[in-house]
């Protein structure tokens, strides 16, 4: 017999709070300062207090959102709405891929009163951005929606329209590979969206529903090791070096090399033969990735990091 699930309860993260965090930094550099100056000192304590009030607001106007066996519950300070599961339309993500909205969808009777705890834009409640949400948030509440509320999970792109749901993981099938100025990953063979890249120092690829698919760490200054883990978090090994990076396992592992020939990187296997090719000078930003088909694993994944490193 199955045993469903306790109730999911979501709300700020960690990163909603880095800039009354940077605040206190800020004040404690004041402070430094202040072993030399009386005005450096009640500076950084009034930077200190304006940072501590910041964040003590931010917690108290906080969004909670629970979803349970019952329905959806939405508390903010002491106002609290609780919609039952058959109100809910949808549950779902508003784009930009880099930064998504968590909106949910309900009936008309039901958006008349969370209007209390949230804005209402017609029938659509925009709850809270990914970037002040704690990791794991999306396939957790995924899970949860499809659970208690049993409602569709709905993603909206730009202009408002439906996004379906990408069929696996077409970056990983994808041999031809165009990385626009955009940061966005397209099949060559058909235009079709493989994934876009948010971040900068840490690149996570996420596919049209924004979910994770590739995660690359980019080296700290001075270091020369790009780190690519896999969507669960496993490394799955490194580049070594910026503009003809090698590739490594896990373990370390040599399984590849690259050499510049003119406009392309040519990345070749220790089996002497080529696995893939990037192709930088093509205007406007883009670059052309191209892998073999009979490229082993994991390299054929550590290629898909190669754009980003030789372009950083």
């Amino acid at each position: 017999m199955s045993v469903a699930s306790p109730e999911l309860r979501i709300t700020l993260g960690r990163r909603a709070y880095r800039w009354p965090f940077r605040a206190c930094l800020a004040a404690l550099a004041l402070g430094v300062l202040g072993l030399l100056s009386d005005v450096a000192v009640y500076g950084g304590v009034l930077v200190a207090l304006a940072a501590a009030a910041w964040a003590f607001v931010i917690h108290r106007t906080r969004l909670v959102v629970t979803i349970g066996r019952k329905g959806l519950v939405l508390r903010r300070g002491a106002r609290e709405v609780s919609v039952p599961a058959g109100s809910v339309c949808a549950m779902g993500i508003v784009w930009p891929v880099t930064d998504p909205v968590w909106t949910v969808w309900f009936d008309a009777e039901a958006a008349a009163c969370v209007g209390a705890v949230v804005d209402i834009d017609d029938d659509a409640a925009p709850l809270l951005r990914d970037r002040s949400l704690p990791p794991g948030w999306l396939p957790a509440a995924r899970t949860a929606v499809a659970e208690h509320l049993g409602a569709p999970w709905r993603v909206l792109d730009d202009a408002g329209k439906e996004v379906e749901p990408p069929p696996g993981n077409p970056l990983a099938r994808a041999d031809h590979v165009l990385l626009d100025g955009t940061g966005r990953f397209h099949d060559q063979r058909g235009g079709a969206l493989l994934a876009v890249s948010c971040g900068r120092r840490t690149v996570v690829l996420r596919d049209r529903h924004a979910g994770r698919l590739l995660v690359v760490k980019r080296p700290a200054l001075g270091r020369r090791v790009t780190r690519v883990f896999g969507a669960d978090g496993a490394l799955l090994g490194t580049l070594r070096g910026r503009d003809e990076p090698s590739f490594h396992a896990r373990g370390g592992t040599f399984l590849g090399a690259t050499r510049r020939v003119g406009d392309r990187h040519v990345v070749t296997g220790v089996d002497g033969r080529e696995s893939a090719s990037l192709r930088t000078a093509t205007g406007e930003g883009d670059a052309r990735l191209e892998r073999s088909p009979s490229t082993p694993e994991p390299l054929r994944t550590l290629t898909l990091a190669l754009p980003l490193v030789v372009r950083s």
